[in-house]
């Protein structure tokens, strides 16, 4: 497959989101081979992801899933968003186990998903796609992929039965996006016990942010979640 006949007569530009030296060495060989396409990576890192690529007016901004520190449910939806002017378009490098993260991301806006072992061939297929404006998802991703997303909404008992059931009533409203004093006004908890359980619901689920919470919740337990930011706020 090859990108020019489907993204000329302009060259596609391609961000890369890539923190792995030789993951993106590979990346970069692979697409500069590919006529129609042009590169770049953010000059600061990732710490600028989303106005790196509107400013450069990326069409493909690929992340890699395993970046620390890179909230890829929140770049999606901001790379996505309806009232932007320029909405480039993510494609998502998953390791083994982050189904639920490439589901939840997709449902925030990503374009497509291929597993970080992949040949860089592959790899640069997926990109050209996207960049046409299309969608991508590797053969094993898009049996599980459409698995999750067609499959009826589970209990959050059964998908998080760690969490106890006050964890479980705090953890929806954190899903919906409301900050602490909002969860205590809805459940009639003080400020201090909401704050409590939503530490007990991040410590139980692995998770750093609320916003990775509530996005793990979302895609693993179908549950919907609205397309503001989840707050790291404590109010």
């Amino acid at each position: 497959m090859t990108c020019h006949t489907q993204i000329q007569p302009t060259a596609a530009r391609v961000l890369l989101g890539v923190h792995d030296g030789d993951l993106r060495a590979d990346i970069v060989v692979e697409l500069s081979a590919r006529p129609g396409l042009v590169l770049a990576a953010p000059a600061d890192g990732l710490r600028h992801l989303v106005h790196r690529a509107r400013g450069w007016r990326a069409d493909v901004v690929v992340l890699d899933l395993t970046t620390e520190g890179l909230d890829v449910v929140e770049v999606s939806r901001l790379l996505a968003d309806p009232a932007a002017e320029h909405r480039p378009r993510p494609l998502l490098l998953a390791d083994d186990g982050q189904d639920d993260l490439v589901v939840a991301a997709i449902r925030a806006g990503a374009r497509g998903a291929v597993a970080r072992s992949c040949s860089a061939h592959e790899i640069g297929d997926a990109v050209c796609a996207v960049a046409a404006a299309g969608a991508y998802l590797d053969v094993p991703l898009t049996r599980r992929v459409l698995d999750q997303l067609t499959a009826p909404g589970r209990e959050l008992a059964e998908v998080f039965p760690r969490l106890t059931r006050r964890e479980r009533e705090v953890v929806r409203y954190l899903a919906k996006g409301m900050t602490n004093a909002e969860i205590a006004g809805e459940t009639a908890l003080t400020l201090r016990t909401v704050k409590y359980h939503v530490s007990g619901i991040l410590r139980k689920l692995g998770c750093r942010t609320r916003a990775q919470a509530a996005a793990r919740v979302g895609a693993a337990a179908d549950f919907p979640l609205l397309a503001t930011k989840v707050e790291e706020r404590a109010g």
